[in-house]
């Protein structure tokens, strides 16, 4: 799943991550957070008579189906980084034939198998869909599977580095929901909490780089403690750490902030360096080719504009940082959803422990999402679009949702079918796409799928709303009894 850092010019310049799979794989895009692990196999061989998800008792899915809803009727498209073994599963009898797979494309991955696999156990009269992020790209992926699929719901689990202005894909995802009043866009929070994640403001400290004097990002003052121009984390041996810096200044825009980052080493080598200023992302990509871990240090320079008001975040690649992050030295939260955390109608969903008590997952990532700026269209642009600073940053409240992650799901390795336990928020994503599926077969348009969903989701501790877990814990069930209003 090895992408471009950067987007595609429709989608506006963000940096993106996709999800990896199984514990030990290193395979990654640009910017943490899609995720999946593995663990042991609960079985060998072919898996125990079509295994279902824990999931989908826990949701009280099983309820509904058993009231006849099977989301007959309702079209779900996946996008993901491969379906690679789908003819396995589809052998297996775990996927229905005639999945439409978007430019005939199966990828070099899986994880698309997988999630369509939960879809299916949740939603199985749904007709499946699957785009390659990587292959095609997630703005195209979106266009074509509610265009050449004819998607009601598009459930994904790739994530952008977040940029603090709003994506053009919000605007795609308008034009779609005004022609389908049952489109629903269903997106992962991302799994960069446990470490992976920093944002703050840029504290101005003097510091030297390879004998130059500079005005450096005080990591330290910036966090609350002592100063420290340095943000650390570690790459192991034989590893990559990938860091990708973002900072709230709009793209293509006269008068932006100049910044330049510079990965160190120990001794204040410089091992890797990016500067920029029209478009406010940067990455540095460090592989650790020695046999010993190394510990990496950040330092982020203010070349031009004032500190005033300038804010800086930073993320973990997912080469490096999968569920498991490499932990730096000061993080934060505030990533929930990346880039679609900008709109409110994507149902943007975190991970919970399966097994009980259903805690929120440790990697699964907290909110609010900031938004710098507001966008209006503009043909004669780089982008397409013009941008308007806000009076005051906007804090959108995501994520709103959260599911089991962590749960039995078959995977086709070495020739057979091993029953893993597929964690991340990636394992989450596809129980709320199906839950949903359920809802509109019963005749719920994306209205009332989003407040039912919503309104009767259980609290996990006690609020209406909460930086980890959003409303709470889906209860399908319950959203069918609301009828929706």
């Amino acid at each position: 799943m090895l992408e471009s850092p950067f987007r595609v010019p429709r989608v506006r310049g963000a940096a993106m991550c996709t999800a990896i799979c199984v514990v030990g794989t290193a395979l990654a895009a640009s910017a943490c957070g899609g995720g999946a692990g593995g663990g042991a196999p609960s079985s060998m061989g072919p898996p125990a008579a079509h295994v279902t998800s824990e999931a989908d008792a826990i949701l009280h899915m099983d309820r509904l189906r058993a009231m006849g809803f099977r989301g007959g009727g309702i079209r779900v498209g996946v996008i993901s980084t491969g379906v690679v073994n789908l003819a396995a599963y589809q052998a297996a009898g775990l996927l229905p034939a005639g999945i439409y797979v978007s430019k005939n494309t199966m990828g070099s991955l899986d994880e698309g198998s997988w999630i369509l696999e939960l879809v299916h156990q949740h939603a199985p009269d749904a007709t499946l869909g699957f785009c390659d992020g990587d292959d095609l790209d997630f703005h195209g992926c979106i266009s074509d599977l509610a265009n050449g699929f004819h998607a009601d719901i598009v459930v994904d689990d790739l994530l952008y580095s977040g940029q603090f202005y709003p994506d053009a894909t919000a605007d795609l995802v308008t034009n779609l929901e005004s022609t389908n009043d049952r489109f629903l866009f269903v997106h992962l929070s991302g799994n960069e909490q446990s470490g992976g994640y920093w944002q703050g403001a840029f504290v101005p400290v003097a510091a030297d780089i390879a004998g130059s004097a500079k005005t450096a990002l005080d990591f330290g003052a910036a966090s609350g403690t002592a100063s420290d121009p340095y943000e650390a984390a570690e790459a192991p041996a034989g590893k990559r750490l990938v860091l990708i810096l973002n900072w709230n200044d709009p793209p293509h825009t006269a008068g932006n902030h100049a910044l330049s980052a510079y990965l160190l080493d120990a001794n204040s080598q410089v091992l890797a360096q990016a500067g920029g200023q029209a478009d406010p992302t940067l990455e540095l990509d460090y592989t650790n080719s020695s046999n010993n871990a190394q510990t990496l240090r950040l330092m982020v320079s203010l070349d031009a504009g004032a500190a005033a008001g300038l804010q800086v975040q930073v993320m973990e690649g997912s080469r490096t940082c999968n569920i498991e992050c490499q932990a730096m030295t000061y993080s934060t939260s505030g990533s929930a959803g990346g880039t679609i955390g900008d709109f409110d109608d994507a149902l943007v969903v975190g991970a919970t422990f399966s097994g009980a008590p259903h805690v929120v997952e440790a990697w699964s990532n907290h909110g609010p999402f900031r938004i710098d700026f507001s966008s209006q269209a503009d043909a004669a642009a780089p982008d397409g679009y013009d941008y308007t600073r806000l009076a005051a940053p906007l804090l959108v409240a995501k994520p709103d949702l959260v599911a089991p992650d962590c749960v039995t799901t078959p995977f086709f390795q070495n020739s057979m079918m091993v029953n893993q336990q597929f964690c991340g928020t990636s394992a989450a994503v596809p129980a709320v796409a199906g839950a949903a599926a359920l809802l509109e077969s019963a005749g719920f348009n994306r209205t009332q799928v989003l407040k039912s969903l919503r309104g009767t989701a259980v609290s996990l501790n006690g609020t209406v709303w909460d930086l980890a877990s959003g409303h709470g814990l889906v209860d399908a069930a319950a959203a069918y009894a609301s009828g929706g209003n």
